[in-house]
């Protein structure tokens, strides 16, 4: 398969020459191969072929890992390397481990055996999510046995291997999208999946089959429990979801609900679910769909004698709140998505500056406050910055309550924030054995935040923890160490943005890193390219927006 008339089956060759490289030994110790890479080109897909007649074993493994590399028909090419029972029990789908650097192939002590070891980088597993675990060296096994007189692998993990270049050929992103609690936003899940005729069919299984672990009950989903798939195909702009009994009980409420997941899955907007073939009546979409909510894409910044959204104008005042904001000598705050009040850190401790009211009203004046979050539901979360576990979370009539959060108490807190969704909470620790960036699902009782669900670690970039933000609805930023900017996604592969030496706070807005703005030195900075440039905007403190 070829995106462009690019031919590398002379690279290919050249690889699996390995010359100096050893057979199956029938005696003897281990013996050492040479390095095994690929090449470094993403332009293309690579042309894969099958076995060479005659070839050795360490050929024929060396082939075999250039063939997993091609998914078309359920990787037909690289179970030509199997014998024909391996060939039909072999899941390739299992796991999938990125390696950084190059592979070595060694002779294992066993009989008819080669060893391949790689670094691990990064892997997926069988639902397609993706995660950077640190650095691993990692051996496989793999068994020989003649078969027709020609070398096949007779045993094999399951799973396939890339190196990261030929992971963005093989696999494709998709984001599952269920909602949160209220039903009133959608909230992504991203998994991977191999590029290949049924991707659509993955996409729609992993989505039936619920969010991930560490998004239960802050994600929800309309589809019954046990649901499956019989069907889906996709032609001229419609997609048709053939589904399992379980869903004909279901409310027109939850019908149409399970067609909005549907349609933000998989980017189609004419979606039919049908059970055995016969349509399943569902409400006409009412324009009432849940929403991915997105913010202003100018600056929220204070002066210390204004508040409010920078323009070429001057500062935009937000009616009933930026007074207050002003009159409490903020050094930060977070404003709610309504712009009806905001969150704000002061020396007096964090307050609620709302319109309607002549003054911040003090909701913590605990000492050590680090800068508040405000979520979709009006409720103010604080903590203070030497206790991750001293959460709390306020509601806009003042009232604290109590959150379980599970963060460890030995760490300090440098910044957190919660996702415009208001279904997800980001945090950015300093732990005893280093930095640790995380995701939590926010779990509620009648909207107020009650606990947090398991943590995942995100890629935390090196260098100590300066702050961190919500880029959208499916990636954060991070300032570290003397100003290294990193974009990381939940669930996906980082990105190094720059340095921006004496950054201090960082704060998304809209349009992904464009909309991304840093202070420094007082001066607001926003990306460009691969680097940063100044705005001319002075400001004392760069503020979030929900």
């Amino acid at each position: 398969m070829r995106k462009q008339p690019v031919v590398v089956a002379a690279a290919l060759a050249v690889i699996l020459t390995l010359a100096g490289c050893v057979g199956v030994p029938s005696s003897g110790g281990v013996q050492v191969g040479q390095l095994i890479d690929d090449p470094d080109n993403p332009g293309v897909e690579l042309l894969v072929s099958g076995p060479t007649p005659d070839a050795a074993p360490d050929e024929i493994l060396a082939g075999f890992m250039q063939a997993v590399r091609s998914p078309q028909s359920n990787f037909q090419v690289a179970r030509s390397f199997f014998t024909a029972e391996m060939a039909g029990s072999w899941d390739p789908d299992a796991l999938t481990l990125i390696r950084s650097g190059v592979a070595t192939i060694t002779a294992a002590e066993a009989p008819d055996t080669l060893s391949y070891t790689v670094t691990t980088g990064a892997l997926v597993n069988n639902l397609g999510s993706y995660s950077e675990p640190p650095p691993a060296a990692q051996t496989l096994s793999y068994g020989f046995t003649q078969e027709n007189g020609q070398w096949r692998i007779s045993s094999a993990p399951p799973g396939i291997v890339l190196s990261r270049s030929s992971f963005s050929l093989v696999f494709a992103e998709q984001s599952l999208y269920f909602f949160d609690p209220s039903y009133r936003y959608l909230v992504p899940d991203v998994r991977w999946f191999a590029k290949r005729s049924n991707i659509t069919r993955d996409t729609v299984t992993a989505l039936l089959a619920g969010p991930s672990d560490w998004l239960v009950q802050a994600g929800v989903t309309a589809f019954p429990q046990a649901t499956t798939l019989d069907s889906v195909s996709v032609q001229a702009g419609q997609a048709i979801v053939d589904l399992s009994n379980e869903v004909i009980d279901s409310t027109p409420v939850a019908r149409d609900q399970m067609r909005q997941q549907l349609v933000a899955t998989l980017g189609i907007a004419n979606v039919v679910i049908t059970v055995g073939g016969t349509e399943l009546t569902t409400p006409i979409a009412s324009g009432d769909d849940a929403i991915t909510p997105t913010v202003d894409s100018a600056a929220l910044i204070g002066t210390g004698t204004s508040f409010g959204f920078s323009g070429g104008a001057g500062i935009a005042s937000i009616p009933g709140v930026s007074n207050s904001v002003v009159a409490s000598e903020a050094t930060a705050a977070s404003l709610a998505h309504n712009r009806l009040s905001a969150a704000v850190l002061s020396p007096e401790g964090v307050s609620l500056a709302s319109a309607g009211s002549s003054s911040a009203a003090l909701l913590d004046d605990r000492p050590g406050l680090i800068r508040p979050s405000i979520d979709t539901f009006d409720f103010t979360w604080t903590a203070q910055g030497d206790d991750a576990s001293s959460l709390l979370t306020f509601g806009s009539d003042g009232v604290p309550h109590l959150l379980q959060s599970g963060l460890p108490p030995d760490s300090s807190i440098v910044s957190m924030a919660v996702s415009r969704d208001g279904a997800r909470l980001l945090v950015y620790l300093s732990t005893p054995v280093g930095p640790r960036l995380a995701v939590a699902g926010i779990i509620r009782q009648d909207a107020v935040p009650a606990r947090l669900g398991q943590l995942f670690d995100l890629p935390t970039p090196l260098g100590a923890p300066v702050d961190a933000t919500w880029v959208d609805d499916k990636s954060v930023a991070t300032i570290s160490g003397s100003g290294v900017i990193t974009l990381v996604e939940i669930g996906g592969p980082t990105q190094l943005l720059g340095q921006l030496d004496d950054a201090t706070t960082i704060a998304g807005g809209t349009g992904g890193t464009d909309g991304l703005r840093v202070l420094s030195a007082g001066e607001v900075w926003r990306s460009q390219g691969s680097g940063w440039v100044p705005t001319g905007i002075q400001a004392a403190f760069l503020a979030t927006k929900q």
